[in-house]
């Protein structure tokens, strides 16, 4: 089943905590669209973060969540589908009745009725369609129509650019290699210590777990400078991983 978009964004460079792409569908019908307004609707959410891909199907009944990372997605898809044939086949039905009539007018009369019925089908049913395949051959698509009561509407221009940003974070996905999404806070992330492994670790407390390793030059440099090598926030000596862009500084 169709589905109409409730609304949409595209961004090639979003601020902070703000996706590249996020679209969100609901099932088509004036009765869902009243649940919309009453916010009970089932709806489908297509994201796109600097990491992964998250896909989430919604019912009255619950949702299911699939977070995919770039490295496991296979390829990208988008297109359209035509309903001539059905439209097609409603002026023909149109032409029929008015021919079995036997009247010139009520040929002409189902002439303009089947045109503008036939017309009005094509317009408002034509489906696009976009989404992934992921390592294991798992499709993850939304297929949508126009909506006249949103006003919500992507065309194949948009669909070709929400499939370029997913395509370019992929083939630059190397160069986010080791950094780890901790938020955009000004303080550094903190590890949690390992667990022990023997009872005198047990005893002795947490420094005995693993003997910390002799910090590097770079790591010295770092900590001494009280700035991140990589963007220049602002760290302490204790941090593990930057807070401003996740670079790994031990």
């Amino acid at each position: 089943m169709a589905l109409v978009i409730k609304s949409w964004s595209v961004k090639s460079h979003p601020g902070a905590g703000e996706p590249y792409v996020k679209v969100v569908a609901r099932e088509s019908g004036f009765w869902n669209f009243i649940f919309s307004l009453l916010g009970i609707d089932a709806t489908t959410t297509f994201q796109v973060t600097g990491s992964r891909i998250e896909f989430e199907q919604g019912s009255l009944s619950g949702f299911i969540r699939r977070l995919t990372t770039f490295e496991h997605i296979c390829s990208t898809f988008y297109g359209r589908f035509k309903p001539w044939k059905s439209a097609l086949g409603i002026f023909g039905f149109c032409l029929f009745l008015g021919s079995a009539m036997q009247s010139g007018w009520a040929l002409f009369a189902f002439f303009v009725l089947g045109a503008v019925i036939s017309g009005l089908y094509y317009v408002l049913n034509r489906q696009l369609t976009f989404g992934f395949t992921d390592a294991a051959g798992e499709v993850a698509a939304i297929t949508f129509k126009r909506s006249v009561i949103e006003g919500q509407e992507i065309n194949e221009e948009q669909l070709h650019k929400i499939i370029g940003v997913i395509e370019n974070l992929i083939k630059h996905r190397d160069d986010h290699a080791g950094e780890v999404d901790i938020g955009s806070g000004s303080q550094g992330g903190r590890m949690a210590s390992p667990a022990p492994t023997s009872l005198r670790q047990v005893f002795n407390g947490p420094d005995e777990v693993t003997a910390k390793p002799v910090a590097s030059a770079a790591v010295q440099r770092t900590a001494q400078t009280g700035a991140c090598p990589k963007c220049g926030n602002s760290i302490t000596p204790d941090d593990v991983f930057c807070g401003g862009c996740g670079h790994k500084l031990k």
